[in-house]
C-alpha cells in the first residue's frame, strides 16, 4: 500500500504531510505509530517522493504551528506556480549584475512566469489620470501629519505619483503578483523624477516593488509575501553597517519603503535623491520617502542570482537607533547567527548585495517552501570581519 501511495504521489506530485504522534505504552503493542511512519516514510523517500514530517500529539501548539505553516506554504507555493511576475524597464540597471535572474530557472523552481515591460509603456498608462486626483494624492501625502520635511518640486511631486498610481493599476489589471521597477537610469535622465518615492506608495497598497530591477529581491519579497498571506511587508535594503562589537547591522536603501513601516512616534521626509544631491544639488530629482524603520522581529532573507535555486536567510530585531544615512534605515540584532558571521559569508561567498527585511520570524516558513521548491539553504561561515572567498556549491 505504501508503494502504491508513493508511485501515485510520484506522478500527482501532492504535497504530503506525515503526521504521527506517541500512544499508551506498558500493556500490548497496538499501533506502533512511529515506526509506522519510519517504515512509510522509508518508503517514499526511496521512490523519491517529496514530503514534509511531524510527530507530535495531538491538540498541541507545535502541532499547530506546523500545520498552519505546511497549508500556508504549499498554497504559496500553488499560487505561485500559476502567477506571473512583471519586470517595468524590461531589464536590471546599468551594471547591477547580481540584480539579474535566469527565467529558466524561476519556473523551474516558482513556476512563476516573467513578462517585461518598457518605461514608457507605464508611464503612458499613468495620463489616463486626472490631474486634480493626483493632485489630491500630494496634497495628502505632504500634509500628512507624519511629513516632517517636503523639498520636492510640484512637478516631480505630481510625476511621481501618476506613476505610483500608473505602476499599480497596470499591475492590478495584469493580475502581477509582484514588480521589478528598473528606477534609474532612465527615470532620471528621460522623465526627470526618482522613482523609489513611487514603488513605496505602490507597497503601501500591497504590491511588492522591488528597486533596480532586482529578480532575485523581487522573488524573494514574493515569496514573503505570499507564505505571510500579505503581513510580511517585506522591503529591500543594503547591508551597509557592521557593528560587530555590538552585534548590530545597519539597513538601509535610498528611499523606497512603504510608509506602513514607518516608526511609530516618528516622521518621514519628502526630498530629493540623496545621491543625485550628492553629486549635485541643483540637478538633483525627487521623490524619495526617508524615514526609520519600525521597530519588531523580522527576518532577512535574499534568493541568490542568476538561478535564485539558493538562498541564505536569519532572524532579528529592529531596534532603537539614529538615522544614520538618509533614505529608510533600520538597525538590526540578529538573534540566530552573529552579525560578523552575516557579513563574513556574504563578503567570503560574494553573495548578493540587496537582501529584503520581512516582518516577523519567519525563517522557517521559508525553509519549508524552499524544501517543496529545491532550493539550497546557505550555510553560515565562522564570524570575521576578514577572510577570503570560498567556493559555493550550488546545485542548479
Amino acid at each position: 500500500m505504501a508503494l502504491a501511495l508513493g508511485n501515485w504521489l510520484r506522478e500527482n506530485k501532492i504535497p504530503l504531510l506525515s503526521w504521527s504522534h506517541d500512544e499508551i505504552t506498558g500493556g500490548r503493542l497496538t499501533a506502533n505509530r512511529l515506526c509506522g511512519q519510519n517504515f512509510l516514510l522509508n518508503i517514499l523517500n526511496s521512490v523519491e517522493v517529496k514530503y514534509s514530517w511531524v510527530f507530535d500529539r495531538p491538540k498541541s501548539k507545535q502541532l499547530d504551528i506546523v500545520l498552519d505553516k505546511f497549508i500556508r506554504v504549499v498554497s504559496a507555493k500553488k499560487r505561485m506556480q500559476h502567477a506571473t511576475i512583471l519586470m517595468v524597464g524590461g531589464m536590471r540597471v546599468p551594471g547591477f549584475y547580481d540584480c539579474e535572474l535566469n527565467e529558466m530557472s524561476i519556473a523551474k523552481h516558482f513556476g512563476l512566469s516573467v513578462d517585461r515591460v518598457d518605461i514608457e509603456t507605464v508611464w503612458k498608462h499613468g495620463e489616463k489620470f486626472k490631474k486634480e486626483d493626483v493632485d489630491a494624492i500630494v496634497q495628502k501625502l505632504i500634509n500628512s501629519k507624519s511629513c516632517k520635511f517636503q523639498g520636492v518640486t510640484e512637478r516631480e511631486l505630481f510625476l511621481s505619483v501618476r506613476f505610483s498610481l500608473a505602476i499599480a493599476d497596470y499591475t492590478r489589471k495584469g493580475e502581477y503578483i509582484g514588480v521589478a521597477l528598473k528606477n534609474w537610469p532612465e527615470l532620471f535622465d528621460n522623465y526627470q523624477i526618482a522613482g523609489d518615492g513611487a514603488g513605496a506608495l505602490v507597497q503601501d497598497l500591497g504590491i511588492p516593488v522591488a528597486d533596480e530591477s532586482d529578480m532575485g529581491a523581487l522573488i524573494t519579497m514574493v515569496t514573503m509575501n505570499e507564505i505571510s498571506n500579505g503581513n510580511a511587508l517585506p522591503t529591500l535594503t543594503d547591508m551597509s553597517i557592521l557593528n560587530d562589537k555590538e552585534n548590530k547591522l545597519g539597513m538601509w536603501h535610498c528611499g523606497g519603503s512603504p510608509t506602513k513601516l514607518l516608526k511609530k512616534g516618528t516622521g518621514f521626509e519628502v526630498r530629493n535623491h540623496s545621491i543625485l544631491d550628492n553629486y549635485d544639488e541643483e540637478q538633483s530629482y525627487g521623490m524619495l520617502l526617508e524615514f526609520l524603520l519600525e521597530k519588531g522581529d523580522i527576518t532577512i532573507a535574499k534568493y541568490q542570482y542568476p538561478h535564485a535555486s539558493s538562498m541564505l536567510s536569519f532572524e532579528g530585531e529592529i531596534i532603537d537607533s539614529p538615522m544614520r544615512f538618509r533614505g529608510a534605515y533600520g538597525e538590526v540584532n540578529p538573534k540566530n547567527v552573529a552579525a560578523s558571521s552575516v557579513v563574513g559569508t556574504i563578503l567570503s561567498s560574494g553573495l548578493d548585495h540587496h537582501w529584503i527585511i520581512g516582518r516577523g520570524h519567519i525563517q522557517e516558513d521559508l525553509k519549508e517552501f524552499n524544501h517543496w521548491a529545491n532550493i539550497e539553504n546557505l550555510q553560515f561561515v565562522a564570524p570575521g570581519t576578514t577572510g577570503r572567498s570560498i567556493q559555493k556549491n550550488l546545485n542548479y
